[in-house]
């Protein structure tokens, strides 16, 4: 009787972690599948040669940012529309602001616990910096930075 016990436990056990781990893989799918879309789209494009990174960008279109080198050894990023999967803006990363430049002057201007992401996106045609982070009350913050000069463009605070 004890044995059998034990195998329904391990049993039991056993089930419940792969179906943890089905539904987080499920869970993931959309978001990998968007963002190998992306590469597909700016590799065929012929855009980029060697890609280094993606980052999503949630505003008022969902865009894939994808950053790389191009044939000539510039580095770009290539900003896709997740639903058309059309290319909408190639930008040169050293005319604006890094991504570590926008992170740095939220940390300055704020009280920030944790920063949960960094994302270049766009909003009526202006890019910009999109930098979450937890706040200190345990908060979900979202500041909006321009590009080009790291100005304030908008924040959302308090969530």
């Amino acid at each position: 009787m004890l044995n059998w016990i034990k195998f329904l436990s391990v049993f039991l056990l056993s089930l419940f972690v792969m179906i943890t781990i089905f539904v987080l893989y499920q869970a993931n799918k959309p978001f990998t599948f968007s963002e190998d879309a992306a590469i597909e789209v700016v590799m065929n494009a012929g855009e980029l040669v060697d890609v280094d990174n993606t980052t999503s960008y949630r505003g008022n279109a969902s865009l894939i940012t994808v950053y790389g080198t191009d044939r000539k050894g510039k580095y770009k990023a290539l900003l896709v529309d997740e639903k058309t999967n059309e290319i909408v803006r190639t930008v040169t990363p050293s005319k604006g602001i890094t991504k570590q430049q926008a992170t740095a002057i939220v940390k300055k201007e704020k009280l920030v616990k944790k920063i949960l992401h960094t994302s270049l996106g766009m909003e009526k045609e202006r890019l910009l910096w999109e930098v979450s982070y937890i706040g200190e009350n345990d908060s979900l913050n979202y500041v909006y930075l321009n590009f080009t000069d790291g100005k304030w463009q908008k924040q959302i605070m308090n969530l």
